[in-house]
Order: structure tokens, then sequence, then C-alpha cells
């Protein structure tokens, strides 16, 4: 009886190990060096890497209460794409001068298509309110926030802001390195004040000049021309992005030939929006540098 059990004992695997006591641990050596090597090279992850099938309409309607914003813009939208393959669910916010519809999709469709479906369905609204401006429509995802630097120090708004763009190119050009968004800033803005006297100088009204500076401030596509070597592009190329640019504009031409500029009858400062934005770093001014990560970097 005993020689049986022992016999059945070194059988299989476990036997193989217990007659070869080097090998085994050659093996459990290895398999020791291989968890250890793997435990430092794995990537390692807070939240797991997921796409978020949604997609994200949303229309600016200056002035108009959330009823207007429901009859004008939500319905409409719901609507148009309801019957869209691929569509799951709709969820509509009307608030107070702007509607918001976020489109969930199926785990099953394709998010590209069904997105320029959507698009395209939204291009052909043609009811929306004169007053409504064009509609913003964006594919939802999810951004992994990496690292987050700031740049600070004793600076102007305007110096501090040139630092961080000009380090944000720089990392930029890092193959590894590919979405990174600035915060704690104000969005620049081109001030123009112009007084009553100056206006009432030349016969001006304010809804007149403003209208001057839009027609010189243009950057549109005006079609093409087709030649024997081929099609030539035609566009208006007149964008305006520095108070100095926009004091060029005539104003006003007389028959002389003369003209009066609009740095001429007003003040044109290059400064930021006027909103209470602002970041500190150890008690000084500073700019917010988010690095995220996209795809498997």
């Amino acid at each position: 009886m005993t020689e049986t059990s022992d016999s059945a004992l070194f059988k299989g695997a476990i036997g193989w190990m217990a007659n070869n006591p080097v090998a085994a641990n050659l093996i459990m050596i290895v398999l020791l060096c291989g968890g250890l090597i793997t435990a430092y090279t794995i990537k390692q992850e807070v939240f797991p890497d997921f796409e978020i099938d949604s997609v994200s309409v949303t229309v600016p309607y200056p002035g108009a209460s959330p009823e207007e914003v429901e009859q004008g813009i939500i319905l409409v939208i719901e609507e148009a794409v309801r019957g869209l393959d691929g569509v799951d669910e709709i969820n509509s916010i009307a608030g107070e001068g702007v509607g918001s519809v976020v489109i969930d999709l199926l785990l099953s469709a394709n998010r590209q298509k069904v997105y320029q479906d959507i698009q395209q369905e939204v291009d052909r609204i043609t009811t929306f309110p004169e007053e409504t401006e064009k509609p913003r429509i964006t594919l939802l995802s999810r951004k992994r926030r990496v690292i987050t630097l700031a740049i600070h120090g004793s600076l102007s708004e305007n110096v501090l802001r040139e630092m961080a763009e000009q380090i944000r190119d720089t990392l930029l050009q890092n193959k590894n390195i590919t979405q990174i968004e600035l915060s704690g800033i104000r969005s620049k803005e081109i001030s123009i004040s112009v007084s009553k006297n100056k206006l009432r100088k030349y016969g001006l009204t304010l809804g007149e000049l403003a209208n001057i500076v839009k027609r010189n401030a243009l950057e549109i596509p005006g079609g093409g021309i087709k030649t024997a070597s081929g099609e030539i592009l035609v566009r208006v190329k007149d964008r305006r992005d520095y108070g100095s640019e926009f004091a060029q504009i005539p104003v006003i031409s007389t028959p002389e030939g003369t003209q009066v500029l609009l740095g001429d009858i007003a003040e044109i400062e290059d400064g930021f929006e006027d909103k209470d934005i602002y970041a500190e770093y150890q008690e000084e001014p500073a700019i917010m540098m988010d690095i995220h990560r996209v795809g498997k970097q």
C-alpha cells in the first residue's frame, strides 16, 4: 500500500518538479523576474480608457427666454434627429439665450457616421429664428489630464500669455504630446471707443461705424476660377488681429481723396475681455497649462 501511494504522488507536473528540483527553481526564478519586469512597465491608469457615445448640439439664441428657446430650437432639432439610425436617447436643456441637445448613441452605432448624419440634418434646418447663431455640433470625448504646469511671475498679462504660448508650442513639438490647454486666462479682445462728439462731427452713428468695421475685417471664400492649367481659388482676405490694423480702416473718404481713419476718431486698445478670470501661484499671477493624454500615449 505504501509503494502504490508514493508512485501516485510523483506522477504529473508536481511529480516532475519533485524529481527535478533545479529545473523547478529555475522556472520559479524566471516567473518572478518576468513578474517584476511587467509590474514596472505596465501602464497604470486611474480611470479606464473609453469613448463617450454622445453628440452635443448647441445653438445660441441671444436675448431669448427658455420658452422661446424650447419652441424655436429644441423641438426643431429633436424632430430632425429623432429618426436617425444609431440614435438611442435625446436629452435637451433650454436655457436663457441658448439651447443644448445631447444625443446618446447606441453602443453598436458607428460614431463618426451618426455624427455626420446629425450634422447634415441640423444644417438642413431652415426654420431657426433669424436671431440665432450658427449651431455648434460636437462629438463628445473624454479628456485625460496627465499633469498641470503653472507659468507664474510678476509680469503683465500680455507677457505672461506670450510666454505660456511659446512654452505650449515647444511642448507640442514632442511627438508624445498632442493636446495642451491654457486655463486661468481671459480671451483676447480689441476695444474700440468713440466719443459722441466725434460721431456728431463726422455725421456718423454707432451702428454705421460698427458696420464699417465689420465690412473691413472679413475673411471669406469667393469661389474659384477655372483656367486651362487648373482651378484658382478666390478668397477675400482682410482679417485683422491687432488694434493697429483696425486703426488703418478708412471711415470717411472725401472727394479730394483724403481719408479719415478709424484710429483718427477712436481709441483702440488691445486687451482682454472683461471677465473675473484669474489664477495665482505662490501669490503671483499665473497661467495654468493642462497637458492631456490622447489615445495610447
